[in-house]
């Protein structure tokens, strides 16, 4: 057994070499590449592409929350946003599921969006379970992080978006499949467990863009990153995030389908250190935090933030302050040790029955689920994508390039993904 242990993972390193040899992506530093991939949206320059903006009331009793009462932004308050890109006939309709904390408006989501809808799809973006908007109007614990739970009140979420849009809006879908990018494709994975189990919806086909490992890992690394501010001073982080806004705003003028425009991205952010790249990374994601914090203090108020709950303009700035660590331990796990029973449940056991070793096993067989990694993904080290690789063989491809995110615009990649989504 063990021989043959060894030959697999010899098999799946000889793999990779030739796909190295024959892959030409033009970025192999992994945080380079990866930038190029954070700048992606829909370009705005195709017309006749048509976003509608729904809202879905999935948990009512989230309506009129007095925590939040006042603060811009949130209303309609107590209703999941879903961003929709309707055919005007019968289609296949593809559900986008973005990485921490996005949005269904901007971004990869939007990009892939776009593609799906010009190859005749319907497309329903949701947004992150760790995001504000989720926590408030369809996690039932009002405190997402933790993956089997999240995905329940996804998959519970999503069928409540379908019946909304297949009676207010004639959305007819001929064929489901769903796209899971980041940590949208970790709850991906949960979430095709549950849709084997009870077939609710009945996803064709699940397609999982580089699954961190588990939730936690990833946020404490993002943390990491984001505490490197402190070491580059505010005038100098201030500058970065300057620049990288100029270098975004400038390709925002450009086709997506032009690798000039990307090469142009890429020269713009090769002049940066690692350091620098890992900090802005880190400080888009993290951009995502005060309003999830807000949103869950006014569910909980578990005195995580020292303002009186009426003074929420104070209470958001006081979550300014907090890190996605200070989130998931502060408030995440507290709450899921008071749901489950378990107070003396640890960080560890939290996060491994979260994580996506804990379901290779359950995975492993199902001809839905496809999962695409590259080899020098910084949240999931390499011997872990092998493992992955070893456990599910053909439902993984490995690319040796492409960062987190970072090769999706690359043809063969895209084509590939919308073949898998559209075949």
């Amino acid at each position: 057994m063990r021989l043959f242990v060894i030959a697999l993972v010899i098999a799946c390193v000889v793999a990779d070499s030739a796909l190295a040899e024959d892959y030409n992506y033009p970025y192999h530093d992994p945080y380079l590449a990866t930038v190029t991939g954070a700048t992606l949206n829909a370009d705005g320059l195709t017309p006749g592409i048509k976003r509608q903006v729904v809202h879905v009331s999935v948990l009512p009793d989230r309506d009129n929350l007095p925590g939040l009462a006042g603060l811009p932004g949130l209303a309609p308050r107590g209703a999941l946003s879903v961003a929709l890109y309707k055919q005007k006939a019968a289609a296949p309709l593809v559900f986008i599921l973005p990485g921490t904390g996005s949005t269904p408006y901007f971004g990869l989501a939007t990009y892939f969006a776009k593609l799906l809808y010009q190859q005749g799809a319907h497309v329903v973006i949701l947004p992150s379970p760790m995001s504000w908007n989720f926590a408030l109007a369809a996690s039932r614990s009002g405190a997402p992080g933790y993956t089997p739970d999240d995905a329940r009140d996804l998959y519970a979420a999503m069928q409540r978006v379908l019946a909304v849009l297949q009676s207010g809006h004639n959305v007819k879908a001929t064929r489901i499949t769903f796209l899971g990018l980041s940590l949208g494709a970790l709850e991906g994975a949960y979430l095709a467990l549950l849709d084997a189990d009870h077939g609710k919806i009945g996803i064709a086909r699940f397609v999982l863009v580089n699954p961190p490992l588990d939730v936690y890992s990833v946020l404490k690394q993002l943390d990491e990153w984001d505490a490197l501010k402190e070491k580059l001073g505010p005038q100098r982080a201030q500058e970065l995030l300057a620049k990288a806004t100029a270098i975004g705003e400038a390709f925002a003028q450009q086709r997506r389908d032009d690798a000039a425009a990307f090469d142009s991205v890429a020269k713009g952010f090769s002049g940066f250190s690692r350091e620098e790249l890992q900090f802005l990374i880190a400080a888009y994601l993290q951009t995502a935090v005060p309003e999830l914090v807000t949103v869950t203090q006014a569910i909980h108020d578990q005195g995580v933030l020292p303002a009186p709950p009426d003074q929420v303009r104070k209470r958001l700035q006081e979550a300014k302050d907090m890190t996605f660590t200070d989130y998931t331990e502060k408030i995440a796990i507290p709450i899921w040790r008071a749901e489950t029973g378990q107070a003396d449940a640890s960080v560890a056991t939290f996060t491994e029955r979260g994580s996506l070793a804990a379901i290779t096993d359950r995975l492993k067989g199902n001809p839905r689920v496809f999962i695409l990694h590259n080899a020098d993904d910084f949240l999931a080290d390499r011997a872990s994508i092998e493992r992955l690789k070893e456990g599910l063989g053909d439902q993984v491809k490995i690319y040796p390039y492409g960062g987190h995110l970072g090769n999706l615009w690359y043809p063969p990649n895209k084509s590939y993904v919308l073949r898998l989504l559209m075949g």
